[in-house]
């Protein structure tokens, strides 16, 4: 299970719209919920927090949307969908996958990584804390 992760400060979508906000995004953290970001690391205004229902809102992504964080799985979607989405909206940047302990995580990211791949999408994995 996903606890806790420190990549988000502000709440989603505090005070402004999702067009606007689409438009100066850096990172977009989709289904991992309770995110913070380190102070200093990135503006209030230029991440979000999502649900995956509300990912269409922010498409068309805008050329500084740099990174997209996803977990591996929950209970809304998994990576394969997530990478399946966000090729299918045109994304073409860095994915970053939030995963448990795994017993071979190795084989995991070569998978996920050949998925991706297909999408033009650069694929890592970290270890949820």
């Amino acid at each position: 299970m996903i606890r806790r992760q420190t990549v988000f400060a502000v709440p989603p979508d505090e005070g402004c719209a999702p067009e606007y906000i689409a438009t100066a995004l850096r990172c977009l953290v989709i289904g991992v919920s309770g995110v913070t970001f380190p102070e200093g690391s990135v503006k209030p205004e230029q991440a979000a927090s999502i649900h995956y229902d509300e990912l269409s809102k922010y498409s068309p992504f805008d050329a500084k949307l740099e990174l997209i964080v996803a977990p591996l799985f929950c209970a809304d979607f998994d990576a394969l969908e997530i990478i399946e989405e966000l090729g299918n909206l045109g994304y073409r940047k860095a994915l970053r996958i939030v995963a448990p302990k795994l017993p071979n995580r190795q084989i995991v990211l070569r998978e996920l990584r050949a998925h991706a791949v297909r999408q033009g999408i650069t694929l890592d994995m970290v270890e949820a804390v």
